[in-house]
């Protein structure tokens, strides 16, 4: 028999985990997402920022820092191209391996998107107030042991 506690901590997950999903819809829509007139995917977003901190990656470096199948990156990046967020370098010596790096265009994209974390961050600290030392290290250990289980079921 679950006890009490662990029931509306279930529960508590589940529902968060419902609204969350529910906030991500909303925010593929979102007006934060629409930039530079076009509706950037957050994996869209991340490689920008990936690349900006990075440099040039080719796409099986991308999808493995992102934890993203290359499929992905490549339908990713096909738009971020097409609207000149990046280009392609291909590497002397070897023409096959192809290149991603930012343009101009790319790097102001990469800019705003760091203002959205920075922005989504001071709302999350703000939150993170109402609680005690004691219960940010519990709310602490409960997360990285979920991630935990999370990056196991995914080995599976």
């Amino acid at each position: 028999m679950i006890s009490d506690n662990k029931e509306q901590v279930l529960n508590a997950l589940q529902e968060f985990i419902t609204t969350r999903e529910s906030l991500q819809k909303l925010e593929s829509t979102n007006m934060k997402n629409y930039l530079f007139g076009v509706s950037w995917t957050l994996t869209q977003l991340h490689i920008v920022a990936l690349l900006q901190r990075e440099g040039m990656l080719n796409n099986t470096s991308l999808a493995e820092k992102l934890n993203v199948s290359k499929p992905a990156i490549t339908k990713a990046m096909k738009n971020l191209l097409e609207h000149h967020i990046v280009d392609i370098k291909q590497m002397e010596g070897n023409k096959k391996e192809i290149h991603y790096m930012l343009t101009d265009k790319g790097n102001e994209l990469a800019l705003l998107h760091e203002q959205l974390h920075e922005e989504a961050k001071g709302q999350y600290l703000k939150l993170l107030e109402s609680f005690s030392d004691e219960q940010l290290e519990t709310i602490n250990n409960f997360l990285y042991s979920l991630t935990e289980h999370l990056k196991m079921q995914m080995m599976k």
